[in-house]
């Protein structure tokens, strides 16, 4: 048989599938179109291989496929044998082998393809090496295929691929959590350098505090002092360094007042509290003197780390405040005492007048008493007002707590300064907000004392006109005496309007203080020595309220005064 390169025959004559028992192929017509190779040999090599084997002839039409095909794509040969890839594949896979084959049927040369191939259940990946197959006339007769599955080393290297882009993502993750820690460790490095540089500045700063405070300062634990500032050294005339070391025992006066110190306030140290004492301390030359200690344990939880002591020689301060005492109880009993001298005499002497009254007097005599007799009321008046003034102004106030009526006292003190507002024809009227209770508790006499020097300073200063006294309430707070659930408070405000000579700016600084009236000429002119406001100012503040005034030259006065006062409880509403 002559030699032949082709392995299958150029024309069919009839589709009849002979098998090799491995392999399957298209007989043919004639034996001397058969390829020189023995069929039998040729579908065993190739049935034994994994590999897939196929061949196409020059119109693409399957004429071979081996065990290993059929297998892949679970199909019988009979449905691929005499069919194109169009009938065996969907047309994306039929269109992928189509292309691949006519590249090589063009070119005439050998070529490799790498392509995936959907079977019933899944895909698989083909490397295929397509090889054009000759006749004897040199025309191409088809295509021999031989295809490798690679899906497990496609699915490897995806894998790989996988890995490697989850190890570089890895990488790049802690690359990227390397970069923000070290981040953070630089802003932390950062802070906690100007924190130590804070620390330093404040430690600077507190120990220049420590060095040049104008009092003495020292640390001390288990009552030994651990450091001492210059100015304790100073305290105690001690050479400069020398405290440290040295037991608080020696600054006392003796054992006993040291051990008497430490059972008083130690255990209020212990506790995390604060101690503000004067005690009696004594320096290293052997003096005494008063100091002031203010001490606070440094941790509360861990009292026994030791105390800050702060001590100041209070010597002189105590000295000062006993003699200014001794002359406010000297003043005091001055006043006592001038008060019976004065009253003795004034007593006498108005006692007298009265007596001369009931004698037989003629018209020039009874002027002359009169005269003597006003004299006397007046001096009496002015003495009375010098010794309450006295007792506001040294703090010997007391308020009483006692049920009033707010329009009987308005009323009252309004008739009091009826007669003499009526004299100067002036109108005297009163104004109540119905809101205003009619009872209150409170101080009701210094409210009474209070309203009277404001109408007799609106009589006595208005000349034309009419004089009003006005009364309101607001809610106000309990004072802080009141316990939880006691009677509820108001704000009473009494107002004193006045068409009289009125007030400059500069004369309001002053209306309150004693013996001070707008100028000398009214005092001359009006009367008085000036101490009504001042007294009801230093009363109203002694109740806890305020006195305030407001006033234009020629356009008359107006006086507030306002203050907290408790209402009754509901069963003591009649009285």
């Amino acid at each position: 048989m002559p030699h032949d390169d082709t392995i299958g025959a150029t024309r069919l004559a009839q589709p009849l599938v002979k098998s090799t028992g491995l392999g399957y192929y298209q007989a043919t017509m004639t034996e001397s179109a058969a390829p020189c190779i023995d069929p039998a040999l040729f579908g065993t090599m190739v049935d034994l291989s994994p590999d897939l084997f196929f061949f196409k002839d020059a119109d693409l039409i399957y004429r071979y496929v081996n065990k290993a095909f059929c297998a892949l794509f679970d199909v019988a040969p009979q449905a691929v044998l005499d069919h194109t890839d169009f009938d065996i594949f969907s047309a994306p896979n039929a269109k992928r082998h189509r292309l691949a084959d006519q590249t090589v049927l063009a070119t005439s040369r050998s070529q490799t393809f790498e392509y995936e191939v959907e079977r019933k259940d899944r895909s698989v990946w083909l490397q295929v090496l397509k090889t054009p197959v000759l006749d004897g006339r040199g025309q191409v007769a088809g295509v021999f295929c031989v295809a490798r599955n690679i899906t497990s080393a496609k699915a490897g290297a995806a894998n790989q691929r996988d890995a490697l882009a989850m190890l570089e993502q890895d990488a790049a993750d802690r690359a990227e959590e390397l970069r923000r820690a070290n981040q953070k460790l630089r802003h932390e490095v950062d802070e906690r350098r100007k924190a130590e540089e804070a620390l330093q500045d404040s430690h600077r700063s507190l120990n220049a505090i420590f060095e040049n405070s104008p009092i003495g300062i020292s640390f001390v634990a288990d009552r030994v002092v651990r450091r001492a500032n210059p100015h304790f050294h100073q305290l105690f005339a001690l050479p400069q360094g020398t405290a440290i070391g040295l037991s608080t025992s020696a600054m006392y006066p003796s054992q006993e007042s040291f051990e008497d110190f430490g059972r008083r306030y130690y255990p209020v140290l212990g506790r995390g509290g604060r101690v503000d004492a004067i005690t009696r301390m004594r320096r290293h030359d052997g003096t005494d003197f008063m100091c002031r200690m203010i001490g606070q344990v440094i941790d509360a939880d861990r009292p026994q780390a030791g105390s800050i002591w702060l001590l100041e020689d209070v010597t002189d301060r105590l000295l000062a405040q006993e003699a200014t005492l001794a002359a406010e109880r000297l003043k005091r009993e001055f006043m006592d005492n001038m008060s019976h001298e004065i009253r003795t005499p004034l007593n006498g002497i108005l006692g007298m007048t009265e007596l001369l009254k009931s004698t037989e007097l003629d018209a020039q005599q009874q002027e002359y008493l009169e005269t003597l007799v006003e004299a006397g009321r007046n001096l009496e008046t002015l003495l009375e007002s010098v010794l309450e003034f006295a007792r506001l102004d040294s703090g010997d106030v007391e308020t009483h707590l006692e049920m009033f009526s707010v329009s009987n006292l308005i009323q009252g003190s309004v008739a009091f300064f009826g007669t003499a507002a009526l004299q100067k024809g002036l109108s005297l009227v009163c104004n109540v907000a119905e809101t205003v209770p009619d009872l209150l508790l409170g101080d009701g006499g210094g409210l009474r004392q209070i309203l009277a020097a404001l109408l007799s300073n609106a009589v006595k200063f208005t000349q034309a006109g009419a004089i009003e006294v006005s009364a309101t309430v607001a809610p106000g707070s309990p004072p802080e005496s009141s316990a939880p659930g006691g009677p509820e408070a108001v704000v009473l405000t009494l107002t004193v309007r006045d068409t009289g000579i009125g007030l400059s700016p500069g004369e309001l600084e002053t209306i309150f203080k004693p013996f001070r009236q707008a100028d000398g000429s009214k005092t001359r002119r009006f009367g008085g020595v000036g101490l009504g406001l001042a007294i009801a100012g230093k009363l109203a503040k002694a109740m806890g309220g305020s006195l305030t005034v407001e006033s234009l030259p020629g356009q008359g006065s107006v006086f507030r005064y306002s203050a907290p006062f408790k209402l009754p409880p509901a069963d003591d509403d009649t009285a």
